[in-house]
C-alpha cells in the first residue's frame, strides 16, 4: 500500500512538472520573427525541386535565372537549418498523385523511396533587400519547422556534382 502511495505522489510529482512546463497560451513569439517575410499565398506556377533540375539540366534550353519551387523542409539526418543564418535545406515532396495523400506512404514505397533519393536538395537562403542573407536563424525568422511545406521564389542556381540547387528569395510561404 505505502510503495503504491510512493508511486502515486512520483507520479502525481511529474504531472505538476510537466504542466510546469508547457507554454502559456499568452506567450508570444520570438522577438526575432518577421512576419513581413511570410507570403500569405502561395506563388503560382511553383515547380518540384526535380523539375528544377531538370530545368537546369536541359540542354536545349536555356537555364532560368528566377524560379519558384516548392519543398519540404528537411535535411534528412542532418539539422535542417544553419545557425546564425537564414538559410534552411529543402527536400523533395513526395508525388501527390501517387500517394494519394498518405503521408506515410512514401516511407513504405520503394519507388517513392528511391525518386526521393535520387532528387536534388535546395538550399533557401532568406535575403535582405540588399541581397544579403539575413542574420537571424530561418526557423525563428520565419516561424517554420521541419516538415514544414514551403513555396519561394527567387534567384537561382543548380550545381550538378552535388545535385544541389541554390536559391536566393525575400519571402516565403508556408502551407
Amino acid at each position: 500500500m505505502i510503495c503504491r502511495l510512493k508511486y502515486l505522489a512520483l507520479g502525481t510529482a511529474c504531472l505538476a512538472f510537466a504542466v510546469g512546463c508547457e507554454p502559456g497560451a499568452n506567450e508570444t513569439a520570438s522577438t526575432d520573427s518577421d512576419p513581413t517575410v511570410i507570403l500569405s499565398e502561395a506563388p503560382s506556377d511553383a515547380l518540384s525541386l526535380t523539375e528544377v533540375k531538370e530545368k537546369f539540366t536541359d540542354e536545349e534550353a536555356e537555364a532560368p535565372n528566377e524560379i519558384t519551387l516548392v519543398g519540404k523542409v528537411d535535411a534528412g539526418e542532418f539539422e535542417a537549418f544553419e545557425p546564425n543564418s537564414a538559410t534552411f535545406m529543402l527536400s523533395e515532396l513526395p508525388d501527390e498523385d501517387h500517394t494519394g495523400g498518405d503521408p506515410e506512404h512514401a516511407d513504405n514505397c520503394p519507388f517513392c523511396k528511391r525518386r526521393l533519393a535520387n532528387a536534388p536538395k535546395a538550399v533557401v537562403k532568406l535575403v535582405d533587400q540588399s541581397g544579403s542573407v539575413r542574420a537571424t536563424r530561418a526557423d525563428k525568422l520565419a516561424g517554420i519547422s521541419k516538415g514544414d511545406v514551403v513555396t519561394v521564389s527567387g534567384a537561382a542556381t543548380y550545381d550538378e556534382g552535388v545535385n544541389l540547387i541554390t536559391i536566393q528569395t525575400q519571402k516565403i510561404h508556408v502551407r
